[in-house]
């Protein structure tokens, strides 16, 4: 027997052939290489027919996965803008052309920082119902003021402001565009109906300075007074202020305009008292703390 790298290849001994030594290499690439070539001289060509579907399929699935990974193109340059035919957030169509869309004639603006002279020209607004007017009340901030030189194209037209002064003097924050266009001072307001009542506090140095200077710019560009302007204290009571303000604001209202009140408050609500039909009497409230018919008949 041999060892190490020697094999012996035997042939007939019976014929006198003397054995065969061979020597074979043993280091490793020599025997990774041997092993190969044995595996593929023992592979049938079913075997060769797998080993190339295994290849191509690893082929395409290492394909797909870098394909997977890669960025798809930038469509930046590729964008279109559809232009908006609606309007954007900001300023609405002029209030002048909204009124007489709506048969308005008076319109109510206010400055408004805590939502107090909101209120009064919203009240305002539907006070006119009882003269023979329609009003409205606007936030200055959502219109052109300088659409208001063409209130004269409207009928016994009428601007209002309802302004608070704010901080030193200021306008509100909803108000600075009306501050502007009136720092302006270059309309013309010749036939343009006003009022104002401001809204401040005495405490404060500059007390409704805002609401004055609303009331003597309006008078220098051309417009009319209608009344004097209302001079709210809300240190005092602004609502008796406001109040007794208006109870004298639309009869003079009523005698630049030629106009009656009449009498109803369009602007409360109406109700009518209905008698249901065929109602069991059993069966009515009439105000029993605790149960029907309780007050005529009594348990003890």
């Amino acid at each position: 027997m041999a060892s190490g790298s020697d094999r012996v290849l035997s042939g007939d001994s019976a014929a006198g052939e003397l054995p065969l030594k061979v020597d074979v290499p043993v280091d490793e690439e020599s025997t990774a290489a041997f092993s190969i070539a044995t595996l593929l001289s023992s592979l049938s060509s079913l075997d060769y027919v797998v080993l190339v579907v295994v290849l191509l399929g690893s082929v395409v699935f290492v394909f797909n996965w870098w394909k997977s990974r890669t960025p798809p193109p930038s469509t930046a340059g590729k964008l279109t803008v559809i232009p908006n035919n609606t309007q954007s957030q900001g300023k609405t169509s002029g209030f002048v052309d909204k009124m007489k869309a709506s048969g308005k004639n008076v319109v109510v603006f206010y400055g408004s920082q805590t939502g107090t002279a909101e209120e009064f020209a919203t009240r305002l607004s539907k006070d006119t119902k009882r003269f023979g007017l329609k009003g409205m009340s606007a936030d200055p901030e959502e219109y052109d003021m300088e659409d208001i030189p063409k209130l004269k194209e409207i009928e016994n037209s009428l601007v209002i402001f309802c302004v608070a002064t704010y901080g030193e003097g200021d306008p509100t924050d909803n108000a600075q565009e009306l501050f502007d266009w009136l720092q302006t001072g270059d309309a013309d307001l010749t036939g343009v109906n006003y009022a104002v009542f401001a809204l401040g506090n005495k405490t404060y140095e500059h007390f409704n300075s805002f609401g004055k200077l609303v009331d003597t710019k309006m008078e220098a560009m051309g417009a009319t007074r209608v009344f004097e302007i209302g001079l709210g204290d809300d240190d005092a009571n602004i609502e008796d202020d406001f109040i007794t303000w208006k109870d004298r604001f639309w009869p003079a209202v009523c005698e630049h305009f030629n106009l009656e009140q009449n009498g109803v408050e369009e602007n409360s609500r109406q109700f009518k008292l209905v008698i249901p039909e065929n109602v069991v009497e059993e069966k009515i409230f009439h105000g029993e703390p605790a149960r029907l018919n309780s007050l005529k008949t009594q348990r003890p």
